[in-house]
């Protein structure tokens, strides 16, 4: 492990994802060599958070090109996770700094960039979709995905920015579905499955878009982290600045055109997940059946935050293979989603009476 100070880039710290990272990274054995800056809106409780936490904040948003261009021009390391899979421009100007750097030391940079599997959505309406499963072993199977792919714009960008610049080590995390409490220093609570909880504990109880066979895939949101601290490990054993140049990485840490990892460690339908939420509800006495119904496509877009987008996200079908991280070494084992329906419920109840 490095002995040099490396400096790493985080966005997205106060956030359910980037936050459960930042605390992998404090948590980390060689964390006493990672000097982390966090861009973060000034809010002065979160900043004098993140400095207790001796973390280092860096005021700022995603429109904040400037600064995000700078902050990562003086990185060993960028980890983006801040609604990063959408937006491009923040996305261009990580890797403008990255390149600066690159083009200043002659010495690689790493990006580590957070998309996710609705790049491989199909919009089945609730459906059972094909038997596509994309598996990351296979980078010509993902890069057949078409331009208008969810996320697809901004993947293509990091792609073709590492092409441009072999100096440039680029990958990209593709999680599914995250569910399980995080342990970020302030968002604790995902999207997707508290979206579905709120509406049942709002209209008490449970449904599903359309018929609900469509599956997608998920991950417990502390074996999420476990996947990028392992990335970064292996990041930076091959190209951080302590790096030995006569050891090759493994052939499964692959960058750039090649450098796709999807971290699934369970697989779920919506109608599954559905039937664990009634169940829970009823048990609670919240509903008056365990039964599941499906929402009145005329009711979708009030009952749900993603108004018309809801089907996209919420009866779409998604599903992939997280091989070339297993090869890395990483050990899925907490919880399964239907595991934490219970936990998450408590938490949303407990939430909505504070």
């Amino acid at each position: 492990m490095s002995s040099t100070k490396i400096n790493i880039l985080l966005t997205g710290a106060t956030g359910y994802t980037g936050g459960a990272v930042l605390t992998g990274l404090l948590q980390h054995s060689n964390a006493s060599n990672f000097n982390i800056t966090a861009l973060i809106r000034g809010d002065e409780s979160r900043v004098k958070k993140l400095a207790s936490l001796g973390v280092t904040p860096l005021i700022g948003s995603n429109d904040s090109h400037e600064i995000i261009e700078k902050a990562a021009s003086e990185s060993h390391v960028v980890i983006h996770t801040a609604n990063s899979a959408d937006d491009l421009p923040s996305a261009t100007a990580i890797v403008s700094g990255l390149n600066k750097r690159t083009k200043a030391t002659g010495k690689p940079a790493i990006y580590i960039h957070t998309s996710g599997t609705g790049v491989l959505t199909e919009d089945v309406r609730g459906k059972k979709g094909s038997n596509i499963v994309y598996n990351d072993l296979d980078p010509a199977q993902i890069n057949g995905l078409g331009d208008e792919q969810l996320h697809r714009n901004v993947d293509l960008f990091v792609i073709n920015a590492a092409d441009a610049n072999p100096l440039l080590k680029s990958v990209i995390i593709l999680p599914p579905l995250i569910y399980g409490i995080g342990k970020g220093p302030f968002n604790r609570t995902s999207i997707q499955l508290p979206i579905l909880i709120r509406a049942a504990l709002k209209r008490a109880k449970a449904e599903v878009l359309g018929p609900g066979e469509a599956t997608w895939d998920n991950v417990h949101i502390d074996d999420l982290v476990d996947a990028y601290i392992i990335l970064l490990d292996q990041l930076l054993a091959a190209y951080g600045p302590d790096a030995k140049v006569n050891e090759k990485p493994s052939p499964y840490l692959t960058t750039g055109r090649e450098g796709y990892y999807f971290s699934e460690s369970g697989r779920h339908t919506w109608r599954q997940l559905a039937e664990k939420l009634g169940e829970v509800l009823y048990k609670k006495g919240i509903a008056k059946s365990p039964e599941v119904t499906s929402f009145p496509d005329e009711e979708v877009e009030s009952a749900l935050p993603f108004g018309r987008f809801s089907f996209l996200a919420l009866a779409s079908q998604s599903n992939c293979k997280a091989e070339r991280i297993r090869k890395l070494g990483w050990k899925p084992h907490r919880p399964s989603l239907f595991d934490s329906v219970e936990e998450q419920v408590d938490a949303l109840i407990k939430d909505a009476k504070n």
